[in-house]
């Protein structure tokens, strides 16, 4: 992902990044210096830069009446990062305090996107509960490359058990973590569209463009999936 986007993401408005990255670049630096690094005007320069000093990542000295500009090492992102992450969790409980407690027998949440794979990919490690799953074909390593290589990471830091049914043509080709256990079938027993088994939750993955995934919340509906993995699991080879 480039520069642009990445700042972008922690909450920079895109013209204040190219003059955050103009400062980096050029050091210390005038208004007119930064207006012609970044194609921007001038006076929006002065509007922009005092915007990033607001939130602690440009400084400025005066020289003979004339004022210049200067880049926050970049290490400062990571620090508020930190900080903003300290906050979030002393929050956590309260927040939590606030959501309803009766909820519905049965919930259903539709996501789209590589982000709604994402967030259910981190809700199964956030349980923190024993993983099964149906189908596994390598395709969430082809859309995801990134974030299953953590996934796999975190199954041995928080020590979870996974259990995997795969198609049998793909043995020995598809990611594994120490705390993974694979099976394979036939491709006949499984579908393309991933279910993931975990606590009260169901998940369907669908992995063709533009992605989606599926939560379903129901403890029956959980342990009706895990009875049936048991049962195709005893016919399935290591």
């Amino acid at each position: 992902m480039e520069l642009q986007k990445i700042l972008q993401n922690l909450g920079i408005e895109e013209k204040e990044v190219k003059v955050y990255l103009a400062l980096l670049k050029l050091g210390e630096a005038t208004a007119t210096k930064i207006a012609e690094k970044t194609n921007l005007d001038r006076t929006l320069i002065y509007q922009l830069a005092n915007k990033l000093i607001e939130i602690g990542l440009v400084s400025y000295i005066i020289k003979n009446n004339v004022k210049y500009f200067n880049a926050t090492h970049p290490e400062k992102l990571m620090q508020d990062l930190k900080e903003k992450e300290e906050e979030l969790q002393k929050a956590l409980p309260e927040l939590i305090s606030l959501t309803k407690n009766e909820e519905q027998e049965t919930k259903v949440e539709i996501y789209r996107g590589k982000e709604g794979l994402r967030t259910i990919i981190k809700e199964i490690i956030r349980t923190k509960k024993e993983v099964i799953a149906f189908g596994e074909e390598g395709r969430a390593e082809k859309v995801l490359p990134i974030d299953i290589h953590q996934y796999l990471k975190q199954l041995e830091k928080n020590r979870m058990h996974e259990k995997v049914l795969a198609r049998e043509d793909l043995k020995g080709k598809l990611l594994i973590s120490k705390n993974s256990e694979f099976r394979y079938l036939p491709k006949i027993y499984l579908s393309p569209v991933t279910t993931v088994v975990f606590g009260d939750k169901v998940a369907n993955f669908i992995w063709t463009s533009p992605y989606y995934a599926i939560l379903t919340k129901n403890n029956e509906v959980a342990d009706s999936f895990r009875s049936y993995f048991k049962a195709l699991w005893k016919i399935a080879k290591p």
